[in-house]
């Protein structure tokens, strides 16, 4: 397949990586040029546990405008940059070719609908975990090295399961196991479910997965806001099962191990977060529909004071 990745970060580079190293034609593509230029003069370097290292060898371009007769476009960016990678991908995206949004946050599938249409993208959630230690550099998540992750996929309004079923056997056959499931809307919410709860209560405290989970104190914070996230689901009729959902997160939590939230590198190194379209988005939803949700409120705007700008030294510090 020839397969763009948008956003070369640490996801970017695992999922880029990966499908590299399955023999797919790939090419990163992102904004920050030094990214881009280590891909291109060095490879991509992939850190797996147990010090074993893998080069990779694939391009790197900072806009997709040179790319033709796409395959797969997998967006990996943040949330807060979805509408301009929609807008870029404009004059490359056909007929042909399925627009994944695996991001974090709500709305991500929207947004690229709204500029490439409905009835190629798909919306989609992935407990792959890896973090980027410098542009070029990704250390990849002992869960993800070892086969024990899942990417949810959703069939966009239109469209037969079995053509999305096709990416999901690409990203298996890479070691990305893949499934495919009726409604995006589903695959969202559990995506939320799962990162909103973590990645905000890491990001405040500067904890990894594993700290946060094996603490009683933040366990418990980790429920309460999963409930409101599922309540707000329910009253907005998504079919998700909390019960399955909530087994489906912890289970995650667990094997994850000891790895940071990309929510918490951002704050740790003065960077914008995605707690927008996260915690906050949620409290705004809740509150349309009627069902109030002052955790992910709470939670939303500590990340948001963490991140100011007069916040960052200190983050940075700790």
């Amino acid at each position: 397949m020839r397969i763009a990745v948008m956003g070369a970060g640490a996801m970017g580079s695992a999922f880029g990586g990966y499908l590299a190293l399955a023999g797919h034609d790939v090419t990163l593509v992102d904004v920050r040029r030094e990214c881009v230029d280590a891909v291109n003069d060095r490879g991509l370097l992939l850190r797996l546990p147990g010090g074993e290292e893998r080069q990779v060898a694939l391009s790197a371009a900072t806009d997709p405008s040179g790319l033709a007769h796409l395959d797969l476009v997998i967006v990996l960016t943040k949330a807060f940059a979805t509408a301009d990678a929609a807008r870029s991908l404009k004059g490359v995206v056909g007929a042909a070719t399925w627009v994944v949004t695996l991001q974090n946050g709500i709305g991500n599938d929207r947004a690229l609908a709204a500029v490439l249409g409905a009835e190629r993208v798909v919306g989609g959630t992935t407990t792959v975990g890896a973090e980027q230690t410098e542009p070029g550099t990704t250390t990849v998540a002992p869960s993800t090295a070892s086969g024990d992750t899942v990417t949810y996929l959703g069939t966009p309004p239109g469209a037969a399961g079995g053509e999305v079923t096709r990416v999901a056997e690409v990203l298996t056959a890479a070691g990305l196991p893949a499934v495919v499931l009726p409604s995006a809307e589903e695959a969202v919410w559990t995506k939320v479910a799962l990162a909103a709860p973590m990645a905000s209560i890491s990001a405040v405290l500067g904890w990894t997965v594993a700290d946060v989970y094996r603490n009683p104190h933040t366990r418990q914070l980790l429920r309460t806001l999963f409930d409101e996230i599922m309540a707000v689901a329910a009253a907005r009729r998504v079919l998700v099962d909390p019960d399955t959902v909530w087994g489906y997160c912890e289970h995650t939590w667990q094997t994850v191990g000891p790895h940071m939230t990309s929510m918490a590198v951002d704050v740790r190194r003065g960077r914008r977060t995605e707690i927008d379209a996260l915690n906050l988005e949620v409290a705004r939803l809740g509150e349309a529909a009627g069902v109030p949700a002052p955790a992910n409120r709470s939670l939303g705007l500590l990340v948001q004071a963490l991140e100011a700008p007069e916040a960052s030294p200190l983050v940075r510090s700790r």
